[in-house]
């Protein structure tokens, strides 16, 4: 059954009425008619079944029954990435919703290839959460990934409350994830990961004075992208959310 999400502000008791974009797709690009059964997330982990009742600019819907209760997001594991080049940074985005972060926020660093303006940080930032958007869907994830606009590494090494911060660095030799007996147990993970270029010395004595842990993810050398998808993983995994 299609699924569509739709903002909590802009339901009126049993009655939704969905945003532009997913009205849009459902009017024009799938052409479903008034009657057709579909499922509404509302982005905070609850699913609905459905009927549309009316399409147009903006399609009418009614709910008809709970499919899936809120049931939590588990344990909150939050990703820091450096910015990566094109396509790349939109498969780690998809990739990470698609394997539950709850969090995902883009930093630029010194070694990030190619600076952005506040006009084409917008334009990546919207990409981002349309991917975001399009991999919950496509994986039948009912909760969101939280997905920030991007920031400076300084600000937001700054701006961490995870109760465990972990720094994947390539030139860390003795600590790696079973090093650290604390993980399983802890309430919030936050990963941070840098770009193609990895993360200055500077930049790793500024997070170790913020209290993050740089880990070692072994002898290979990964892609900034393929670091970033197996640390998530094994991450996950460790932390029961797989």
């Amino acid at each position: 059954m299609r699924r569509f999400f739709f903002d909590p502000n802009n339901r009126k008791g049993d009655s939704i009425f969905l945003a532009d974009e997913e009205s849009r797709h459902i009017a024009k690009v799938l052409r479903l008619p008034a009657g057709s059964e579909i499922e509404l997330l509302d982005g905070q982990g609850t699913v609905y079944q459905a009927i549309i009742v009316a399409t147009g600019r903006q399609v009418e819907a009614r709910i008809a029954a709970v499919v899936v209760e809120d049931q939590g997001a588990g344990k909150a594991v939050w990703v820091g990435q450096g910015i990566l080049k094109g396509e790349k940074m939109d498969t780690v985005v998809q990739k990470c919703t698609e394997l539950g972060v709850s969090r995902f926020s883009p930093f630029a660093s010194s070694r990030c290839q190619g600076k952005a303006d506040l006009g084409q940080n917008r334009k990546r930032h919207e990409r981002w959460q349309r991917i975001g958007l399009a991999a919950c869907k496509q994986c039948l994830r009912p909760r969101l990934m939280q997905i920030d606009a991007p920031v400076d590494l300084a600000d937001l090494l700054r701006d961490t409350d995870a109760t465990l911060c972990l720094l994947f660095w390539e030139e860390e030799k003795a600590v790696h994830l079973q090093d650290i007996p604390e993980l399983p147990e802890a309430q919030s993970v936050a990963l941070l990961l840098g770009p193609e270029g990895g993360f200055s010395r500077e930049e790793i004595d500024l997070a170790r004075r913020f209290g993050w842990l740089t880990v070692s993810l072994g002898e290979r050398i990964l892609r900034a992208e393929t670091a970033t998808l197996t640390a998530v993983s094994i991450v996950q995994y460790l932390s029961g959310n797989l």
